[in-house]
């Protein structure tokens, strides 16, 4: 998701806020970090926030993940640091000083520090044009309980503020993010471009397979994360419903689980489906041209 964005000319990429999810605050901090110095985008800062969720004791997936958070790469402590101001803070002076619309979130861990963000001052939500989610599951169940998503059992109450700030926003969730997986085809038309980027993605996407497969042999992994980025470049790879989303937030086997309504149409888009091959289509175009 990172390269991807980072390397598409067609992004504007102002920040990155980092907050714990699948690893500690300090790994996904120190990872954002690290794919920064590899694409060259060092003029990217990165702001570390949240250490844990609002209410709920801390979850982490290191045992789907591996232990660094950035399995395929070797880590290393990147040369520019972490910026000094609290990624909360900096969501909410850069919204505060926006214009109207003028930036979109892409949010693809908890939801913390945009949820912390909105509750220190609401009207930062007129600064924010849209919010592209990876979060939530409705047809396909969950991934870390039979009915929840990751990215919203980790932090639910988070995810129930953000759904609920009226901001519309594109939600990638797991019905459609298991459609598109790294097959092996897809990764020997990359392994054709011979770069050192192109290297690296491919790493990452052979690293995340044999992750998959210790869960289920065979299966290959899942694009979760870059669905938002893909989305951003090439929206016509995706289609949507109108909906409304909400979080449950009371405890139970459906804590965490989100909830679709498309009754009367809503703010939030429910994405139904993708085209995988544009898809891997859409990366191999980003790396030819890196």
């Amino acid at each position: 998701m990172l390269m991807m964005a980072l390397l598409s000319p067609a992004l504007d990429v102002r920040a990155i806020t980092t907050v714990a999810g699948n690893v500690p605050l300090n790994l996904t901090s120190r990872n954002a970090r690290i794919l920064c110095q590899l694409m060259d985008r060092t003029d990217v800062p990165v702001f570390a926030g949240c250490p844990r969720p609002i209410l709920r004791a801390p979850v982490t997936a290191e045992d789907f993940h591996g232990d660094s958070g950035i399995a395929g790469l070797d880590p290393f402590e990147p040369d520019r640091p972490v910026d000094p101001t609290h990624a909360v803070m900096h969501l909410v002076d850069t919204l505060r000083a926006a214009a109207p619309g003028e930036y979109t979130l892409v949010v693809t861990g908890p939801m913390t520090n945009v949820a912390a963000a909105l509750v220190l001052d609401p009207s930062i939500a007129r600064g924010i044009s849209r919010l592209v989610l990876m979060a939530g599951a409705d047809s396909e169940g969950g991934n870390i309980t039979p009915h929840a998503e990751f990215n919203v059992f980790a932090d639910p109450h988070a995810a129930a503020i953000v759904f609920e700030a009226g901001i519309p926003a594109t939600v990638m969730s797991l019905d459609v993010t298991h459609t598109v997986r790294a097959e092996l085809p897809r990764i020997e038309r990359l392994k054709a471009l011979r770069s050192e980027k192109a290297s690296i993605m491919i790493r990452l996407l052979e690293a995340a397979n044999e992750l998959e497969a210790r869960w289920k042999e065979g299966r290959k992994a899942p694009m979760h994360d870059p669905s938002t980025v893909a989305f951003l470049l090439a929206p016509q790879l995706f289609t949507s419903t109108p909906a409304t989303v909400s979080v449950v937030t009371d405890a139970g086997e459906t804590f965490g689980q989100t909830q679709v309504s498309t009754a009367g149409g809503g703010l939030h888009d429910w994405v139904t489906s993708a085209d995988a091959d544009g898809f891997f289509g859409l990366i191999e175009d980003i790396l030819e041209r890196a």
